[in-house]
């Protein structure tokens, strides 16, 4: 049975993101536990809305050349279950040439024309099965996009631009008034207007038009740099003046168009070049929809010698610099940020040392650096380990020493991201991942939490897939208000012949229920009998017989009866 009929959805915890945010936070020492994978069931979804999410975003970064370089195809989103838990996807990446503007290319280096556009995919790899053929205008994976979007048509498209390569002419494209003019609008005009360079019986005006929905800018890094040197002190009043530019553009745009279209951006982990770039400047968190915080890299290669996190969610004592997502994230909360506006990076991939002779905990003596592997080549290396201290799952053979995301580590992080009121979580990139273990894990915990900011605060308490309502019982799905005909679990609501829910209304039509305080935190390792209750991810849960080790939300027919947001 639910705690209370329905509740309206409580304010974000932003006052709670901001006190834990305020200072790097260092987390005692824990031992490390052999990893326990968390069981997902989520509902069945035909499109990738926010709504289907639970109202919080999830962004897929979509390499360029996976297809030739890792046999990943945009339909592997489709036949892998992955773009039901994607919200947005961003194409990777696009260039602004040395003529400094966005442009398509067939000169090496300077584009991507045969994967963008020219390149025919067979109907094994298409997304509709349907193999392209010679004198088509558009092919590749710019035509598996649009393929992609018929499939998913609430899935936003977006095409990022710069990535660690080419972000090489961004300071001089920007460097003056003219120059950031040319870029914004050779950059809209190929993408947005979908005007591509006519190559043989390829592109041409319109060929793409519709894709894309907005645009991603990861410049790496204005005034600091990157892969190389092309910086210049002046960078960061550019950089932002660049994102304005954007944003009136797109805005523009968007009126004549009747669409509105988004402005993201990878923003750094590191307060060095945040802070000297421009990262941290509320005229750029005006310019944005939303920005992609980098939460990965934070230990690699460069420190050849030292096992250690590469994306652990909190600071492992004083190691790295006391280097945690939650700090990455705080710092732009603390300049002035929404936190719904950002999105917490995760990696499907890790760094690797060899040589390590101690392996259950990080900061061990190596001999060396192996480099880096995706989830999918790491997620039955050795043993896993997961430390719920600091966020952070690696895995150990008795030589080599891996740092990784995987099932725990997500789920913590889709947990703390939830109760703190962020707006959702970013991966670089996906193909990566194996079979959508990765983003599937995220999906799952984010429709177990409380509400994300996609969903509308008038709603009554959201209904959730392991919930066991009865007759009378209020939810919202989808924008709507529905009540229980009769006793139901599993089903989503729908204004559907046989349907145990009936639509009353959209949010707002049903009364107003005083908000619950969250009780104690669900702990692994307890022994729970019927009627127990216990809070995650800002959702109170009740026991409906005796259980241990069932995370709750995790299992539609399981023991836990999913009830409705909690307060702390």
């Amino acid at each position: 049975m639910q705690d209370t009929p329905t509740r309206r959805l409580a304010p974000v915890a932003i006052a709670a993101a901001a006190v834990l945010a305020a200072s790097v936070l260092v987390a005692p020492a824990a031992q490390a536990v052999a990893t326990q994978s968390v069981a997902s069931a989520k509902p069945a979804a035909t499109t990738a809305g926010p709504d289907d999410i639970n109202g919080y975003r999830s962004v897929g970064y979509l390499m360029a050349d996976s297809p030739v370089t890792r046999d990943f195809h945009v339909a592997n989103l489709v036949s892998s279950g992955a773009i039901k838990d994607l919200t947005h996807l961003n194409y990777a990446f696009g260039n602004v040439t040395t003529d400094l503007v966005c442009d398509i290319t067939e000169e090496p280096g300077e584009g991507d024309a045969q994967n963008d556009f020219l390149r025919l995919v067979p109907a094994k790899s298409s997304v509709d099965g349907k193999a392209d053929k010679p004198g088509q205008a558009l092919a590749g994976n710019f035509n598996q996009l649009r393929k992609l979007k018929e499939v998913s048509p609430d899935t936003k498209i977006l095409v990022s631009l710069g990535g660690w390569t080419w972000s090489d002419n961004f300071s001089e494209a920007a460097s003056t008034a003219e120059g950031r003019t040319r870029l914004v609008d050779s950059c809209l005009d190929i993408y947005i207007k979908g005007n591509l360079p006519q190559i043989g019986d390829k592109g041409g005006p319109g060929a793409a038009a519709g894709i894309f929905d907005g645009i991603d800018i990861d410049w790496e890094w204005p005034v600091t740099g990157g892969e190389t040197a092309n910086a210049r002190p002046e960078d960061k009043e550019n950089f932002l003046l660049l994102m304005e530019e954007f944003r009136s553009s797109l805005d523009a745009l968007g009126d004549q168009d009747g669409e509105d279209y988004l402005l993201t951006a990878f923003a750094p982990a590191g307060g060095w070049n945040a802070g000297q770039g421009g990262w941290l400047d509320k005229r750029f968190f005006a310019s944005v929809d939303f920005l992609n915080v980098q939460g990965y890299d934070f230990h690699g290669g460069w420190v050849p010698d030292k096992t250690g996190h590469q994306g652990n969610l909190h600071p492992d004592g004083t190691e790295n610099w006391g280097l945690g997502l939650d700090g990455a994230m705080g710092m732009y909360v603390n300049a002035g940020a929404d936190p719904q506006q950002l999105n917490a990076g995760l990696a499907a991939y890790g760094h690797g040392w060899y040589g390590v002779e101690d392996g259950s905990a990080a900061w061990k003596p190596a001999e060396g650096y192996v480099g880096t592997k995706t989830y999918a080549e790491l997620r039955t290396f050795g043993k896993a380990f997961f430390d719920p201290t600091v966020g952070a799952s690696w895995r150990y053979d008795g030589d080599q020493w891996w740092s990784f995301d995987d099932p725990a580590s997500v789920n913590a992080k889709a947990e703390w991201l939830a109760v703190q009121g962020y707006g959702g979580a970013m991966w670089w990139d996906l193909s990566g991942d194996y079979k959508n273990e990765l983003g599937g894990t995220l999906g799952s915990t984010l429709r177990a939490s409380t509400p994300g900011p996609g969903v509308d605060a008038q709603c009554a308490a959201p209904w959730f897939g392991s919930g066991v309502y009865s007759s009378g019982d209020v939810v919202s799905h989808d924008g709507a208000e529905y009540k229980a005909k009769w006793w139901t679990r599993g089903t989503a609501p729908a204004a559907t012949s046989g349907s145990p829910w009936q639509k009353i209304g959209p949010c707002g039509t049903a009364p107003v229920v005083e908000v619950v305080k969250c009780a104690p935190a669900f702990s692994l390792e307890a022994t729970y009998t019927g009627g127990a209750v216990v809070s995650r991810a800002g959702v109170n849960h009740t026991a409906q017989w005796w259980t241990r080790g069932e995370v709750p939300g995790s299992n539609v027919w399981g023991a836990w009866d999913a009830g409705q947001p909690c307060s702390a």
